[in-house]
């Protein structure tokens, strides 16, 4: 059978398209040659960015690495306390002049606030806030102490000057430590009065020797506890320092001595509370 033959006779007789027919039809095929790779290539380009995209964030995940994990805190009161002399050797080493202040402003656990002026050579009057209430604080001059009472009366003393700044403290461990022994302003020899004259030393203004010498002192003293997970009254967590010692009546020394983790920066003592401010200044009730 002819399959030509056929399809002639299926389809009828073939012409030849007329040239408008043609026109049409040219339109339409150019029209679908132009836009369909367009939108394809918008596809593509579209493709190729979020791929692009998933990438880098891919790379991101893979390359940045894992945040390392704290270092646990130091518990060793000795490693402790050298550390924060090695940090106060570091400080600037300013000498206040005699007739400047040592400011300070500490926060109580109860959440009260305190400040002092205290005279740097201990003969000019200084100032302190003690729970909301101001007193003026006479320097001792010429060995008496004039202080200002109610209804303006005063009180004369005998006294000798009690120095914010000390000049002449020891810069050597054990030379301080002799220090401390001697109960400066006679209040004993029990390791409470050893506490306390260590409180009194570091709420003060010391040279960064002198400040270095003193925590190397207290590293001397047996007994040393570390509480890792101390907080001051601000809420910083703090590395806080005391020793396993009784005062005359039998009660355990509850004072201590706090440093920051990080940077064993002295933050204040469980009884003065957490230092919030802390400089020299010219004159009283002016700040740092």
């Amino acid at each position: 059978m002819d399959e030509m033959q056929l399809l002639r006779d299926f389809a009828g007789p073939a012409r030849l398209p007329a040239h408008d027919e043609l026109a049409g039809t040219r339109a339409d095929f150019v029209a679908g040659t132009t836009t369909r790779p367009r939108r394809h290539r918008r596809a593509l380009r579209g493709g190729i960015t979020a791929a692009g995209l998933a990438a880098a964030a891919a790379a991101v995940v893979v390359l940045t690495p894992a945040a390392p994990p704290a270092p646990p805190a130091e518990t060793d009161p000795v490693r402790i306390l050298y550390r924060a002399a090695a940090a106060a050797r570091a400080l600037p080493d300013v000498e206040p002049r005699p007739d400047q202040f040592v400011y300070t402003r500490t926060l109580l656990a109860d959440g009260r606030e305190n400040e002092f002026w205290v005279s740097a050579d201990g003969t000019h009057d200084g100032l302190q806030v003690l729970f909301g209430h101001e007193t003026e604080v006479a320097g001792c001059r010429d060995g008496k102490r004039v202080q200002k009472e109610s209804r303006g009366r005063t009180a004369t003393s005998r006294c000798e000057p009690r120095p914010a700044a000390h000049p002449d403290l020891p810069t050597d461990a054990d030379a301080m430590l002799a220090y401390l022994h001697r109960s400066t302003y006679g209040e004993g020899d029990t390791l409470q009065d050893l506490g306390n004259e260590v409180v009194d030393l570091a709420g003060g203004y010391l040279r960064p020797a002198a400040r270095a010498a003193l925590y190397e002192a207290v590293a001397k003293v047996p007994g040393l506890v570390v509480r890792a997970d101390a907080k001051d009254a601000t809420g910083r967590p703090v590395l806080g320092i005391t020793w396993n010692g009784t005062t005359e009546h039998g009660i355990g020394n509850q004072d201590e001595f706090l440093f920051d983790p990080v940077t064993f920066v002295y933050r204040g003592s469980g009884t003065t509370g957490a230092v919030l401010g802390h400089g020299i200044v010219d004159a009283v009730r002016q700040r740092p």
